[in-house]
């Protein structure tokens, strides 16, 4: 008799699975500069009063250039969405994220990096500001130790990736539905598109 559990954890990976490929359609869409309208009649305002049902939650950077209700195309109740310079782990910021995995009980973790990340570049840099602005490049600079060479790119990528593993190894995005997938995606700026840099396991399955 198959394992009910079992069976509820595989829900969880197709929901999330499914999450994710409408989030890189959706930025295809916005890419391509054909994307869904988005108009919010009153009826669905009064719909969203009883409650939020996300596909995803998004950690992303607070660059202006990258808001991502816009660059995956998606409309309003669509996604629960974390904004930090760097994606920043912070502690209001995962206390956010887990809200979103433990009590929304949403499947997919969405970590959004970008092409030209000042925070990266910042962090980069022998010299750091002083301050709170101080302390989050001294984060994502911590995050960079093992990256050799002053290259912004492959410091992004880093970046992006070490992200993904602190919040899988955290351990506390689970629900009692089961844990949340976290994935990594890479939003090129002088494309438009994104890339699925690390899927979690749920694309090569």
């Amino acid at each position: 008799m198959p394992d009910p559990v079992a069976l509820e954890l595989d829900d969880r990976m197709r929901a999330a699975r499914q999450a994710l490929l409408e989030l890189v359609e959706g930025n295809r869409r916005f890419a391509e500069g054909r994307p869904d309208p988005h108009v919010v009649a009153p009826s669905e305002r009064v719909a969203l009063l009883d409650g939020q049902e996300p596909i995803a939650v998004v950690l992303g950077c607070v660059d202006s250039r990258v808001p991502p209700e816009v660059v995956l195309d998606q409309g309003v109740g669509d996604l629960l969405t974390v904004r930090t310079a760097g994606h920043s782990l912070a502690g209001v910021a995962l206390g956010s994220i887990e809200f979103g995995a433990r009590v929304l009980e949403i499947p997919l973790v969405v970590v959004l990096g970008h092409t030209g990340c000042g925070a990266v570049l910042a962090a980069m840099k022998d010299d750091h500001a002083d301050g709170h602005l101080g302390e989050l490049t001294g984060e994502v600079a911590s995050r960079l130790t093992d990256v050799i060479g002053n290259d912004p790119v492959w410091a992004t990528g880093a970046n992006l990736q070490a992200t993904v593993d602190a919040l899988r190894e955290m351990g506390t995005l689970a629900s009692a539905a089961g844990p949340a997938v976290v994935v990594g995606v890479l939003y090129d700026m002088a494309t438009g598109l994104v890339a699925v840099t690390d899927d979690g396991g749920l694309l090569s399955a």
